[in-house]
Order: C-alpha cells, then structure tokens, then sequence
C-alpha cells in the first residue's frame, strides 16, 4: 500500500476516535461546496505518538489528550507512520445512514470501512470518502427538529437526521444508552 494511503488510515481515524479523554481542540470552517451547498469543515492537529503495527494500534496525542486508534486491515500494514509525524486533518462530517442499540459495556470509538460514494461527491479531489460507524452515549432526540446529541471520542456533538427509519429507532433510545451510528464523512491530511 502506498505511503499516501497509510496516511489516510491514520489520519481518518485519529480525526474519529478522540479517545477517551477530554474532548481535543476542534476548529471549524464553512466552506461552500458546488451541488453540496454549505458544509462544516473541521480541522484537528495530532501527533503520532507510537505505531504498533502488529497490533495494528497507532497512539496520538493533542497536547495532553493521547488515544489509541486500532487500524482495520483494509488500510495496509502500518511501516510508513513514524512517532513525531504531525498531521493536520480537516474532516466533514456527512449524513447518518443508520442508528442502533451498541452491544453492553461498548465504549466511544470509531471503525471505519471501505470508501464509498456518498452525499460528497463534489468535494475537492484531495478528500476521501468513507463510512464509519461511530460508538457513542445517547443523550437526546428531539423529533421535531430532527437533531439528535450524543458524545462520542471527540466530545458532544448534535446532527440533523433525516431519514424516518433512522429517526423511529432513535426514539427507542434512552439518555445514557450506547449506540452504534453509521455515517459517510469526507476527509482530508496534510503532513507537516
């Protein structure tokens, strides 16, 4: 696998799986996307901090938050991450495509799978589209807005929903419960 793709393992899931510890510094930016409209661009700077390739876990740090990332194989073995590399990653956050009940004792993370084509389809080429599925604490859906707020590995968040099938499942759910959503986000690294 290239080295540009090993990147993106790293960075796509460092920007998803803020560990467990206080929420890392997020800046945001409104850009305006041809055929997409306008879209949250948010950045975070890490550090790798340790590469374990056997086990496929890569260690980052944003100031004195640290957490592990496990890499799936779909990304290739992890020889091109060295301790010390910084990274910017600016991520857009797309639609959730499905919400369930997590399995018990399921903690914040993220798994990412294959590239997809999704609602970011006019993005500049340098993003890349994936989906993920985000374990995260329910805290409340209000259907008549369709905005739903949890707290994953990157802190509180809250986002529209949509699709009446997903919005029936989020109603069964209590605050406190551990839930699985599904989501197609765009992403994008820059080493320096």
């Amino acid at each position: 696998m290239s080295k540009h793709m090993s990147w993106i393992f790293a960075i796509s899931l460092a920007a998803g799986v803020a560990g467990c510890a206080p929420a890392p510094m997020v800046t945001t930016q409104t850009v305006i996307v041809a055929g997409v409209g306008p879209v949250e661009v948010e950045q975070l700077d890490v550090e790798i901090v340790d590469v374990q390739p056997a086990e496929r876990i890569v260690l980052v740090r944003q100031g004195r938050n640290t957490w592990h990332v496990a890499v799936p194989e779909v990304f290739g073995n992890l020889q091109n991450i060295r301790p010390g590399d910084r990274v910017e990653i600016r991520r857009v956050e797309g639609a959730i495509l499905g919400a369930m009940r997590a399995r018990k004792g399921a903690r914040p993370g993220v798994v990412y799978t294959e590239a997809v084509s999704g609602p970011f389809q006019n993005l500049p080429d340098k993003f890349v589209v994936r989906s993920l599925t985000l374990t995260a604490r329910f805290e409340s859906f209000d259907p008549g807005t369709g905005i739903v707020s949890y707290v994953g590995p990157a802190g509180p968040r809250s986002l529209m929903v949509v699709d009446p099938v997903i919005k029936a499942d989020l109603r069964r759910l209590r605050r406190g419960d551990m839930v699985e959503l599904t989501f197609a986000e765009a992403f994008h690294f820059q080493k320096y």
